[in-house]
């Protein structure tokens, strides 16, 4: 089974990812940019679900920048979600796999990309 971690500080969002992911992967979830970037390192996911607009000391842009440096992390692939139109583009610059505006993709749409872009020997049917 493919390991998932999420990253985002959305707890109403993370149960939903979490109730339409965990029957597929094996699921963990970070509520923040510096616990994202220490569970990528020892939970070692396939797959990434990154939230760009956190607070803390660690926003998604440098998670990414952190995942992507640390050469552990930096082939892993990384599916952003966000609300900031500016930042799709330098998401995907920086090392991102894909990019969705929150508002404009569903459970779904992410299900589907998480599917193209994980290892086919860690799918499960």
């Amino acid at each position: 089974m493919a390991k998932l971690l999420i990253i985002e500080d959305d707890l109403l969002l993370n149960e939903a990812y979490r109730r339409k992911f965990e029957e597929k992967y094996d699921v963990r979830i970070a509520t923040d940019g510096e616990m994202g970037v220490k569970e990528a390192d020892t939970f070692e996911p396939d797959l990434i679900l990154l939230d760009i607009y956190m607070p803390g000391r660690l926003n998604g842009l440098d998670v990414l920048k952190e995942l992507k440096k640390n050469q552990k992390t930096t082939n892993i692939p990384i599916l952003v979600i966000t609300n900031l139109p500016d930042a799709m583009e330098r998401v995907l610059q920086m090392g991102a796999t894909k990019c969705f505006m929150k508002t404009d993709v569903g459970l779904s749409n992410i299900d589907e990309e998480l599917k193209k872009m994980c290892p086919k020997d860690k799918l499960s049917s």
